[in-house]
């Protein structure tokens, strides 16, 4: 596969990603233990924000060297004048990547990597963080850049010739949901939403770990996957600042049980459209996050492949 045919590919199923997310049979109960790879629980106290405190120290001052050597690509326009550019679309929990094309057919270089990612926080596209990427057998015996047990390859065979897979792993520069490796990063629509996340020692238990990522993405703004033969998903939000209001409050006095409250009341005011769109949302970015070896534990469809031959 040519450089220019794979970097088309990765645009074209980029801007499909709404639609396929929204047609897909997908929903959260693939993730119902609240422990798959995209959110696992860590250890909330020292692997929740940087530094990472709680990494091996040789990660530790990988992650610190690396925030520091791409400082000066903190916006969207100084990352476009260094080579990167803007694809797959702005994705819950991820934001939106920006790839540098000279990069993502070199193997892997944690010197030189291949994805930034920007998010919108405070109302400025600021970046987040960075990814790793890189074709090879979807078996891949690559070895991982970090020592610790969370760096873990995901693949995405939607992205690669047959027998092929795009390999990734994220590395965050802001505080973390699941940590400094997360597939995905449940604070970044809160943050974006301008209210506090709640703590991450909430996410070590799977039905709060399920509120917060059900509340996370049905923050994201309805537009973004709007459909014309959906006129549910179209239809005016009604204004949920009291519960907002209610959330954030919780979050920044830490008040577990308050929170939780809240969280219910949030998502029970959800339409069915709108509680269709975010389940299926946790389904198909969650599947997306996980190794093809892992689908195929779980008997999941790998991505882009159900009507193959």
């Amino acid at each position: 596969m040519s450089r220019n045919t794979f970097l088309s590919g990765i645009l074209l199923a980029g801007s499909m990603i709404p639609a396929t997310a929204l047609s897909q049979g997908h929903d959260q109960a693939h993730h119902a233990d609240g422990h798959t790879h995209y959110s696992v629980a860590v250890d909330c106290s020292n692997l929740a924000e940087p530094p990472w405190n709680g990494l091996p120290e040789q990660d530790r001052q990988q992650m610190a060297a690396l925030q520091e050597q791409l400082a000066h690509l903190s916006t969207p326009e100084a990352a476009r004048a260094a080579g990167f550019f803007p694809a797959l679309g702005d994705i819950p929990g991820m934001g939106v990547h920006y790839v540098h094309p000279g990069r993502m057919m070199d193997g892997v270089d944690i010197a030189a990597v291949d994805n930034l990612m920007f998010a919108n926080i405070d109302g400025e596209d600021q970046l987040v963080g960075a990814a790793i990427a890189f074709t090879d057998v979807v078996d891949t015996q690559e070895p991982i850049p970090f020592e610790s047990e969370l760096a873990r390859w995901h693949d995405h065979p939607q992205f690669a010739a047959t027998g092929q897979s795009l390999h990734m792993l994220h590395l965050w520069f802001v505080p973390s949901s699941n940590g400094p490796f997360a597939g995905l990063n449940f604070w970044l629509p809160y943050r974006s939403a301008g209210i506090t996340p709640p703590s991450s020692c909430w996410m070590a238990d799977a039905e709060d770990a399920a509120r917060i990522q059900t509340v996370s993405f049905a923050l994201v703004p309805a537009e973004r996957f709007e459909r014309s033969d959906s006129p549910t998903v179209s239809a005016p939000r009604p204004d949920r600042t009291e519960l907002l209001a209610e959330l954030d409050a919780a979050a920044r006095a830490n008040d577990h049980d308050v929170w939780m409250a809240a969280a219910d009341r949030f998502i029970a005011d959800l339409s069915t459209g709108e509680r269709t769109i975010v389940d299926r949302l946790l389904g198909v970015l969650g599947e997306n996050q996980m190794s093809s070896a892992e689908r195929d534990a779980a008997g999941i469809a790998q991505p882009g492949r159900a009507n193959s031959n």
